[in-house]
């Protein structure tokens, strides 16, 4: 149970009797901005394309615990319940999104009241399963912008613009971190920037984006608008060798090792960022550090590696050495559950997005202390 000391009181009762009577929080004096309908031209084939962002649709808002959209004295009021131990605990109280429900998030909610702070300030998660919680998805099936046809990985620059391969397009989508739809590139063939069935990709420090071109036994090399840089690879099982790359990741936070999941090897291998060969483990099976046909890779900032494990209907995680730490998700539609994880993801703050090839969309959790 929480406890109010006499001061914390002090503190939090200006801030409720103050903004009595005023509404909405935009960051902007207090009042809501209407809603914006975004509008999009149609795509040459092949070429680079933009559009205004579309808004994705969006749940239960932190700090919005009467769940009608918008901030008020009640949603604070019903936050300090919970800290006081009246209430029961709810994620959603969690404004500040530091773990805990405290005086902090009451304030955090007044303040969005009164115009100091911007609304929404996040997206309430769901459930929580093996120390992560769902926050929220986009996308759907089909050819338009936003749209995808098994898509097959994601992976996010230092401003947390989100790459995906969309795998049966055979192009590259660029979105914002909550599903805004920016920029594309490519189109199926053999050229340079034209793509077989693109399996991965990955950002390096500098914001270039690399792409293991399936079918075209390759990995391609762009700036972060698409225009094309370089390419290498051929086909082989040899160490060093690929048969179908279909993931890639770029330890930005160490050397710029370079970790390739094997799909038809069923292993991970690491290269240096010239591509020398250091290290490879997995074998074939569902056990703890197996994988059946693993599809996409990603690191966090302490170097751990986390693996989409596409048969498994799970994601795993290890050490940059390849010891296992842990592992989440199994065969399902719900949130949490998976259908052919394809590609995983992470940005700054720890988040994990995961690509599902079969239920066509993207899920995000974020760790949750245990």
């Amino acid at each position: 149970m929480h406890s109010l000391r006499p001061y914390q009181v002090l503190v939090v009762l200006p801030f409720i009797i103050l903004p009595l009577g005023l509404a909405g929080c935009s960051g902007s004096g207090g009042s809501k901005a209407a809603p914006q309908t975004a509008t999009s031209s149609a795509p040459s084939a092949g070429s680079a394309r933009s559009a205004e962002p579309v808004s994705p649709a969006q749940s239960q808002f932190l700090g919005d615990l009467d769940d009608d959209g918008d901030p008020s004295v009640g949603d604070a009021i019903k936050i300090l319940r919970i800290v006081v131990g009246l209430d029961p605990e709810d994620e959603c109280a969690d404004a500040n999104e530091n773990a805990s429900t405290d005086v902090g998030d009451a304030i955090k909610v007044l303040r969005c009241v009164v115009g100091l702070d911007t609304w929404p300030i996040g997206d309430c998660g769901g459930p929580i399963e093996g120390g992560y919680q769902f926050l929220t998805m986009w996308g759907s099936s089909g050819s338009g912008d936003g749209q995808f046809i098994s898509p097959a990985a994601v992976a996010l620059d230092a401003d947390g613009n989100a790459y995906v391969a969309d795998w049966g397009n055979h192009r590259i989508q660029k979105f914002t971190h909550t599903g805004a739809f920016i920029t594309a590139w490519g189109s199926q063939g053999t050229g340079d920037g034209r793509f077989d069935l693109p399996e991965a990709l990955a950002v390096d420090g500098t914001g270039n984006v690399y792409v293991a071109d399936a079918n075209n036994n390759r990995i391609q090399k762009f700036t972060a608008t698409g225009t094309f840089i370089t390419k290498w690879g051929s086909r082989g099982s040899a160490d060093g060798q690929f048969f179908i790359p279909r993931a890639l990741a770029v330890d930005t936070h160490g050397d710029g090792d370079v970790f390739v999941p094997d799909a038809n090897n069923h292993r991970i291998q690491k290269f240096t960022s010239i591509g020398t060969f250091i290290t490879k483990w997995g074998t074939e099976g569902s056990a703890d550090g197996q994988f059946r046909s693993p599809q996409g890779v990603a690191l966090d900032a302490d170097g751990n590696v986390y693996v989409a494990d596409y048969l498994n209907h799970r994601v795993q995680k290890f050490t940059g050495d390849g010891t296992f730490i842990t592992k989440w998700g199994s065969l399902g539609s719900g949130e949490g559950q998976f259908n052919h994880p394809s590609g995983v993801a992470l940005d700054a703050d720890g988040n994990v997005y995961v690509v599902e090839r079969l239920n066509y969309r993207i899920q995000k959790f974020r760790p949750v202390a245990p």
